[in-house]
């Protein structure tokens, strides 16, 4: 194993993703690669401090709803990101460490709980967002 280190991206004590990055296998310019495949790369950087920050949000934003919505496990979370199995996500490379990112972790425990949604009557629907 090379120069491994182990983030932990937590949404609000909700759910978290645990990711190794190998640095051996990544460095900077790999995740300024992966950022800039999508538009706005540059507002991502400098909100997060750094690409690989702005690349762990991105996947955390990627991976916390695919695997609560589908009920994924961390294997079936990892099998998504396979391209060589006929899956993959679009600018995204494999997530089973062999580029450099490896899922170790996914809980969304507390996505969606009940304690978190409130219901209220509504009564005066003519006012509209642009009014």
């Amino acid at each position: 194993m090379g120069n491994v280190n182990k983030y932990k991206i937590d949404y609000d004590w909700k759910a978290e993703l645990i990711v190794e990055i190998d640095s051996d296998k990544i460095d900077d310019n790999g995740f300024a690669e992966i950022n800039n495949f999508w538009s706005d790369a540059d507002y991502r950087k400098r909100n997060h401090g750094c690409d690989k920050n702005a690349v762990l949000t991105m996947l955390a934003k990627v991976c916390i709803p695919m695997a609560y919505e589908q009920g994924l496990s961390i294997d079936g979370l990892i099998r998504t990101f396979d391209w060589d199995k006929g899956y993959g996500v679009e600018g995204w490379p494999p997530m089973n460490g062999s580029h450099g990112i490896k899922i170790v972790g996914i809980d969304t425990y507390g996505l969606f709980d009940s304690d978190d949604i409130t219901i209220s009557t509504v009564t005066d629907f003519t006012k509209t967002v642009n009014n």
